[in-house]
């Protein structure tokens, strides 16, 4: 595997933006249909507004130029006008209506509110007509209509599909809303803390309070609950037995995006699993499931889903990029920056295009072709890292 010719991050930043910049135009869409508001497509084989895509690549956008968080603001419209009375709102949009294939969207929407405000520089558009109590709506819907254990005071996702790790092994054999998964309760962290900021940015008092005590429970509950002391990393749980799936793979890691873990935690995962080179440290980044476990593979595939059992997605590094800035793990955080932005370059130039997901073993390229939506944040990922920024903290 040939190494793109760069001898400091600055010339790397140019090599991204000469290469990748160019594609920030195919993830736009004027306001069609159903869709009243410009909306944010992935691109390639992906025509429509999904959840969590179109959260990142509205980050990307604002992140480089902050006027550019109308788009932010408007995916966060689409969403909240097409909720239903108890919150209910599909994740993923068409100018035809809305598509049920998710089921109701990944806890996102408030983070995306938050930071679409942060970027413009007030939140007044959330408080027109019942923007605010719809979104309110929305970001409790997971806790009091979908899956939630109260005894355990965790969530789950409805199924694989829902989480957008389309084939995780801790989920696909459980039944559907069974399992405490580490992602969906930290992701639901980080929508209560981003409801509490709105709340106070809004004078809303009484809400800051609420949503602050909601993150702060669901944080001890995800400390005390998922994380197994022996093994040395974070576990999906089952409801009905609070035994752990021992699978180590890319929903475990996000303790550490969420800042929610301690330092000795960090370093023990790190060590352990993350940068260990026979589990989750691969030569072009860091894979999405341990080289040990028996279904690692990295086979093409995207119908009927994507493959999250072993290859290397660029939205997952960059995830795991910010959990290692967050905990002093500069130099690595780098390398795997550097690994990622290689793939992307190098599979530009030799097919024209980007794509969802890479071989962890070798960086070929894998499944759609074309596509482009997330890989947008890594235009910015290089100053992050050398200044330690995490744009995405709460």
């Amino acid at each position: 595997m040939s190494a793109i010719p760069s001898d400091s991050p600055a010339l790397r930043s140019q090599l991204l933006q000469e290469h990748i910049a160019p594609f920030k135009v195919f993830v736009k869409r004027p306001a069609k249909g159903l869709l009243r508001h410009d909306y944010l497509v992935p691109g390639g084989p992906y025509p429509e507004q999904w959840d969590w895509d179109g959260f990142f690549i509205g980050m990307a956008l604002a992140m480089e130029d902050a006027a550019e968080a109308i788009y932010l603001r408007n995916w966060a419209l689409n969403y909240i006008e097409h909720s239903q009375a108890d919150g209910f709102t599909p994740g993923l949009l068409t100018p035809h209506g809305p598509d049920l294939r998710l089921n109701q969207m990944k806890p996102v929407l408030a983070q995306g509110a938050y930071f679409a405000g942060k970027f413009l520089g007030s939140w007044d558009w959330l408080s027109e007509e019942d923007r605010y109590a719809r979104l309110r709506r929305i970001v409790l819907y997971r806790e009091e209509k979908g899956f939630f254990n109260r005894d355990l005071g965790l969530a789950a996702w409805t199924d694989a599909m829902e989480s957008g790790a389309d084939n995780a092994v801790s989920m696909l054999d459980e039944p559907r809303g069974s399992v405490a998964a580490v992602d969906c309760n930290c992701w639901l962290y980080r929508e209560y803390r981003a409801m509490a900021l709105i709340a106070s940015a809004l004078g809303k008092e009484d809400d800051r309070s609420f949503f602050t005590a909601k993150a702060d429970a669901i944080k001890a509950a995800i400390l005390a609950t998922l994380w197994c002391a022996e093994d040395g990393t974070f576990y999906n749980v089952r409801f009905a037995d609070r035994s752990f799936i021992r699978v180590v793979e890319y929903s475990v890691v996000h303790p550490f995006w969420a800042g929610i873990a301690s330092k000795d935690q960090a370093d023990t995962f790190f060590r352990r699993y993350l940068l260990n080179a026979d589990e989750m440290r691969s030569p072009c980044g860091i894979r999405t499931l341990t080289k040990t476990h028996p279904a690692y593979n990295n086979a093409n595939i995207i119908k009927p889903y994507s493959n999250w059992q072993g290859p290397v997605w660029p939205i997952a590094d960059y995830i795991f990029i910010q959990g290692l800035l967050q905990y002093g793990y500069r130099d690595d955080a780098e390398q795997v920056a550097c690994d990622i932005i290689d793939l992307c370059i190098r599979d530009v130039r030799t097919t024209g295009g980007m794509h969802e997901n890479y071989d962890a073993e070798t960086g070929a390229p894998l499944a759609a072709q074309n596509f482009i939506s997330w890989n947008l944040l890594l235009l910015t990922i290089l100053p992050q890292i050398e200044k330690r920024e995490t744009p995405f903290a709460l």
